[in-house]
C-alpha cells in the first residue's frame, strides 16, 4: 500500500510539472510575439511569467524583466521600464554578455527621457563588458547608441564619429544588422538638416525594417515624413505620418502617436488646410502636455506657430504659460534647438500683442541659446566628416550607375531583339488568327448544316417512331383480340365436351346403348381439342414456351402446356374441364409445377409469373 501511495503522488508531481512547463513555454512563446507589436499584450504575458521565476533560470527570469524593461519604455512608463532594466542587471552578474545588452537598453530608456549622462554612463559599462569579452559586435552597437546620443545632444561631429566607428566594426563582421548603424546615419543627417542624403539612407533602410513592422519602423517613418516635408514632398510625408500614426495606435504606444498627429498638423498647416492642422496640434499638444513628454515641446512651437498665424493670441499666451510652467522656465531636459524654436514663436506672439518686456526677456534667452548651440558644433569638421561620407555614398552609387548603364546598353541590344522577334510574332500571331477564323466560319458553316440534317432527321425519326407506336398498339390489340378468341374457342369446346360427357352419364340404357355411347366417347378422345388449343396458342404467344423453359429449365412439355392455360387466366374448373381432369387435380397439377420451378408453398405470386412471361 506505501508504494500505491508513492506511486499517485510521483504521478501528480509528473503532471503538475508538466502543466507547468507547458504554460511557461506558451506564455514565453506569447510574450515574444507581442513583445514589439502589442506591448501591453506582451507585459501581461510577461508578468504572469514573473510567478514562475522560483523555477527558472536567473538568466531566464533576467530576460523577462529586461522585456518588462522594453515593454513599459513603449508605454512610456519610463521610471518603471528604468526598475525593471536593474532587476535585470542584478540577476546577471555572472552572464557579463547578457547584462551588457541590458546595460544597453537602460541607456535607451534613459536617453528617451533626455538623461544623457546617465545614458551614457551605462553604455560606458557596456563598452567595457564588451571589450572585456571581445564582443566586436557588441563593441559596435554601443558606438552606434553612443552616436545617437550626441545626434540627440546636438553634438554632431561626436554622433558621426561614433558612427563612423560602428559602421566600420560592422562591415568586417558583416553583421546583418548594419542597417541599424544607417538608420543612425541617416538620423544624423536629419538632424544636421542635410535632407537629401537622410532621405537617401531611409529608403534603403525602411524596407528592412518594413519585413517586422515594429516601434523602429515607425520611429523612422518620423524622421523620414519631416525629411520628405522639407524636400517639398508634403503628398509623400503626409502618406508616411498617417501609417505612422497608426501603427503607434496598433502597438499602444499613445505617446508617439500623437507625435505623429502633430507633425501631421504641420502638414496640414503647410498644404492650405489650417483648421485641420490646428485641431490635430491641439490634441497632440493637449495630451503630450498631460503625460510631461519630452517630445512636447517640438509639438508646442508648432501649434505656437499655427496659433500665431490664427491671431489666436489668448490661446497663444496660455500655450506659452504652460510651457514655461511645465519647463520651470525652459530648463526642462530637452534640446537645445526645440527650445530656441519655441522661444522665437513665442517672441513673435509677445510683440503681436504688445508685450515687449516679455518679449526683450526672451530675446536674452533666445541669443544665449544661439550662442551656446554655435560653441557646441564644429561646424567645418561636420561638414568634412559628412562629406566623407557623403563621397563613400556617391561612390557606391556611381559603381551601381556603372553597372546599370552596363545592364542598360545589354537590355537595349535585347530589346532590339525582342522588338524584332515580337513584330514576327504579330505577323504571324495574325496570320494564324486570319486562319482560325476562316476555320471557325467553316466548321460554323458546317455545323448550322448539320444542325439543320439533325432536326430533319429528328422529324422523320419522329414520325417513324409515331408509326411503331400506332402499330405496337394495333399489334397490341389484335393479340388482345386473339388471345380473347382463343380463350372463347378453348372454352366453348371445353363445354361442348363436357354436355356430351353429361349428357350420356346420364341417360338410361334405354334411351343411348351402351355400344352408340362407347362410340361417341371414341369420337369425343379421338378429337384432338388439345393440339388444336397449342396451335393457337403459339399463334398469339410464340416466344411463352421458350422463355419459360429458359427461365425454369426443370419444367417438362406437359408442364409448359399446362401452364399455356394459366396464361390465359383460365380458373381451375375452366382447366379441369378441358383437360377433362378433376378440379383436385389441376390443384395438384399446380402445386407439382411450383415444385420444379423451386417456388415456395406459400408463394401467392406463381400465377403472376405465369402471366408476366
Amino acid at each position: 500500500m506505501p508504494y500505491l501511495y508513492a506511486f499517485i503522488l510521483f504521478f501528480l508531481v509528473s503532471s503538475s510539472v508538466s502543466s507547468q512547463t507547458t504554460e511557461l513555454q506558451k506564455l514565453e512563446l506569447q510574450a515574444s510575439k507581442m513583445l514589439f507589436r502589442k506591448p501591453d499584450s506582451a507585459k501581461i504575458s510577461l508578468l504572469k511569467l514573473l510567478e514562475y521565476s522560483n523555477q527558472r533560470h536567473d538568466t531566464a527570469v533576467a530576460k523577462t524583466y529586461s522585456n518588462l524593461g522594453i515593454t513599459y519604455n513603449q508605454l512610456a512608463k519610463y521610471d518603471s521600464a528604468t526598475q525593471y532594466f536593474k532587476k535585470a542587471i542584478e540577476l546577471t552578474k555572472d552572464y557579463p554578455l547578457q547584462q551588457a545588452g541590458i546595460y544597453s537598453n537602460l541607456a535607451i530608456n534613459y536617453r528617451i527621457t533626455s538623461d544623457y549622462e546617465k545614458s551614457l554612463a551605462s553604455l560606458d559599462t557596456a563598452m567595457q563588458i564588451y571589450r572585456q569579452e571581445n564582443d566586436l559586435n557588441g563593441k559596435g552597437l554601443v558606438y552606434g547608441e553612443m552616436a545617437s546620443n550626441y545626434s540627440y545632444m546636438q553634438k554632431k561631429e561626436k554622433a558621426i564619429v561614433y558612427l563612423k566607428k560602428a559602421i566600420k566594426i560592422f562591415k568586417e563582421t558583416e553583421d546583418p544588422r548594419l542597417y541599424i548603424l544607417q538608420q543612425k546615419l541617416a538620423n544624423a543627417y536629419y538632424n544636421n538638416e542635410e535632407y537629401v542624403f537622410a532621405v537617401d539612407l531611409y529608403e534603403q533602410i525602411l524596407p528592412t525594417f518594413a519585413k517586422k513592422k515594429e516601434a523602429s519602423y515607425y520611429f523612422t517613418l518620423l524622421a523620414y515624413a519631416e525629411s520628405l516635408m522639407h524636400l517639398g514632398k508634403p503628398e509623400a510625408a503626409e502618406k508616411r505620418l498617417q501609417e505612422a500614426k497608426e501603427g503607434f495606435e496598433q502597438i499602444n504606444n499613445r505617446e508617439y502617436k500623437y507625435v505623429a498627429m502633430g507633425k501631421l498638423g504641420k502638414i496640414y498647416n503647410a498644404t492650405g488646410r489650417p483648421a485641420l492642422g490646428l485641431k490635430a496640434l491641439r490634441e497632440a499638444y493637449q495630451y503630450l502636455l498631460k503625460v510631461d513628454s519630452t517630445r512636447f515641446l517640438e509639438i508646442a512651437s508648432a501649434y505656437l506657430d499655427a496659433l500665431n498665424n490664427t491671431e489666436d493670441f489668448t490661446t497663444a499666451l496660455e500655450v506659452i504659460r504652460q510651457v514655461k510652467e511645465e519647463t520651470k522656465d525652459f530648463k526642462h531636459k530637452m534640446n537645445a534647438q526645440d527650445e530656441l524654436k519655441f522661444l522665437l514663436y513665442a517672441r513673435e506672439t509677445y510683440r503681436k500683442t504688445q508685450r515687449y518686456p516679455q518679449a526683450l526677456k526672451v530675446y536674452d534667452r533666445v541669443d544665449f541659446l544661439k550662442d551656446s548651440i554655435r560653441n557646441a558644433v564644429d561646424a567645418v569638421k561636420i561638414k568634412q566628416l559628412e562629406a566623407a561620407y557623403q563621397n563613400d555614398i556617391q561612390r557606391e552609387k556611381n559603381i551601381v550607375l556603372e553597372e546599370n548603364n552596363t545592364l542598360l546598353q545589354q537590355n537595349s541590344e535585347k530589346q532590339k531583339k525582342l522588338t524584332i522577334l515580337s513584330l514576327v510574332f504579330i505577323i504571324v500571331l495574325i496570320g494564324l488568327l486570319v486562319v482560325i477564323y476562316r476555320y471557325h466560319r467553316k466548321q460554323l458553316s458546317l455545323h448550322r448544316e448539320s444542325m439543320a440534317n439533325l432536326e430533319r432527321s429528328n422529324v422523320i425519326l419522329k414520325e417513324k417512331q409515331d408509326l411503331e407506336h400506332a402499330l405496337l398498339a394495333e399489334k397490341e390489340e389484335n393479340l388482345g383480340d386473339k388471345e380473347r378468341e382463343l380463350v372463347a374457342i378453348t372454352l366453348e369446346a371445353a363445354d361442348t365436351q363436357n354436355k356430351i360427357v353429361n349428357l350420356l352419364e346420364s341417360s338410361k340404357t334405354d334411351e343411348i346403348s351402351n355400344e352408340l355411347s362407347a362410340k361417341i366417347m371414341g369420337i369425343l378422345n379421338r378429337k384432338n381439342y388439345w393440339k388444336h388449343f397449342k396451335t393457337k396458342f403459339v399463334e398469339v404467344h410464340p416466344e411463352f414456351g421458350q422463355k419459360l423453359s429458359n427461365t425454369f429449365p426443370n419444367l417438362s412439355e406437359n408442364d409448359i402446356a399446362f401452364c399455356s392455360l394459366l396464361k390465359l387466366q383460365l380458373t381451375n374448373k375452366e382447366i379441369a374441364s378441358l383437360l377433362g381432369i378433376s378440379h383436385q387435380s389441376v390443384i395438384s397439377k399446380k402445386y407439382r409445377i411450383k415444385k420444379k420451378m423451386k417456388l415456395d408453398k406459400e408463394d401467392q405470386n406463381f400465377e403472376q409469373i405465369i402471366r408476366d412471361l
